[in-house]
């Protein structure tokens, strides 16, 4: 009669918990491959919709915008503008905010500048977020079927171990997949905002600057 001892106890338990783990892990990573294939298509469409403003073309709205007089011809110097839609709407209502203090419009300005930054970091974050959990996800795919496949390994059972160990190495080549893509995904996002982001501080000053000097 086998005797059953707390750390055999344990250690089923352990075992019974780990292999559970395998196919959540393999639904999560079918799952986070459809999402980086949606992510990927998205970024696509972002790329061929965002209007490359060059130097020259920034200098130009500008230097407009400095010879304006009204709020209204700021506007319409924005929107006939070659800039994305979007920060036109925000630049557009930066500029009809001339009736405000200037303490409060800088804090409003400010408000509406970084609820974007927000925005745009919440786009980021997704893809950042798969490529961390799918790596991880990946690793346990990995781990988790070596526990049998090894264990049939002392019986003599080469075919469970074959299996196991194919179902191991599917799961890093695809959780690793996920990841690395997810990854680029999120430097080339992060390295567009900026640029956009920094488009937007720098004529909104503009604009802010139009108003004071007419003020004064």
């Amino acid at each position: 009669m086998a005797i059953i001892t707390p750390t055999g106890i344990i250690t089923t338990i352990l075992n019974v918990v780990a292999e559970s783990l395998l196919i959540p892990v393999l639904i999560l990573l079918l799952v986070f491959l459809l999402l980086v294939l949606i992510q990927i298509g998205s970024l696509i469409a972002e790329y061929s919709n965002r209007s490359k403003i060059s130097q020259k073309e920034l200098d130009g709205i500008i230097n407009n915008i400095a010879n304006t007089n009204s709020s209204d011809q700021i506007a319409y110097i924005i929107n006939h503008s070659n800039l994305n839609q979007q920060y036109k709407d925000i630049l557009v209502k930066i500029a009809n905010t001339a009736h405000l203090g200037k303490n409060t419009r800088e804090s409003y300005v400010r408000e509406i500048i970084e609820d974007q930054e927000y925005t745009l970091a919440q786009t980021v974050r997704k893809t950042d977020i798969i490529s961390r959990v799918s790596s991880g996800c990946g690793l346990l795919g990995t781990l988790i079927p070596l526990g049998p496949g090894l264990a049939s390994l002392g019986s003599g059972d080469v075919a469970t171990l074959s299996a196991q160990l194919i179902i191991a190495f599917n799961t890093t080549t695809v959780g690793l997949s996920i990841s690395l893509v997810s990854y680029v995904i999120s430097k080339l996002r992060k390295s567009w905002y900026k640029k956009d982001i920094g488009l937007i501080y720098t004529i909104s000053d503009a604009i802010m600057e139009v108003e004071y000097a007419k003020k004064e």
